[in-house]
């Protein structure tokens, strides 16, 4: 139908794998960090401790701070998928619906027909 003005939604999508290796990265750089800061600045071990908890492997050595930083990449890098993936399925459940009475997302335009 040419000339028929749908609506089209203007919400942005996030890519699941760059929120994932973003989130990841950072999970990782944290966790070095920290290993570093118990090793050479004699900070953190409850800290490290704790995290060993989680991360399997994870301890004061230069070892244990390679397996911690692979663990919390992992765990990072599953946590921003999911995030991204969840928001994008709320953008998609919820872009131009009725019930939706702020319009923001809502931009009037030709939708072309494929």
């Amino acid at each position: 139908m040419e000339g028929s003005n749908t609506p089209v939604c203007t919400a942005s999508r996030i890519c699941v794998g760059a929120l994932g290796l973003s989130i990841g990265l950072l999970s990782a750089i944290w966790v070095v960090l920290l290993g570093f800061a118990a090793m050479y600045f004699n900070v953190g071990h409850e800290w490290v401790k704790l995290a060993g908890t989680i991360y399997v492997g994870y301890a004061v050595t230069f070892k244990g701070i390679f397996i911690g930083a692979l663990w919390a990449f992992i765990d990072g890098f599953i946590c921003g998928a999911l995030i991204a993936f969840f928001y994008n399925l709320c953008v998609k459940c919820c872009k131009c619906c009725k019930c939706c009475s702020c319009g923001k997302n809502v931009k009037d335009e030709v939708k072309p027909n494929a």
